[in-house]
């Protein structure tokens, strides 16, 4: 039983690396600006890239954006998107 869940759960959170592709190419061309890294996730991980995004589908959604300081106020931005 526990082993099923466990299969599941890795079936249900693999990466898929096209959908990571397509999702950043496409962030890319709406933003106008390249990923900070070549990690995905490591170029989300601080909410920047997702609030330009935002900003540029909706000006002003994010009026500030916390580009600098400790790990827990970058995090800040995940919130605001």
């Amino acid at each position: 039983m526990a082993l099923d869940r466990a299969v599941k759960d890795k079936i249900f959170y693999k990466q898929d690396s096209e959908q990571e592709k397509a999702a950043r190419e496409w962030i890319e061309a709406v933003t106008g600006e390249r990923f900070p890294t070549d990690d995905y996730e490591e170029a989300l991980h601080d909410g920047i890239m997702l609030c330009k995004l935002m900003n540029k589908l909706k000006p002003g959604s994010v009026p500030k954006i916390h580009t600098q300081g400790c790990p827990i106020k970058l995090r800040e931005n995940i919130g605001l998107f």
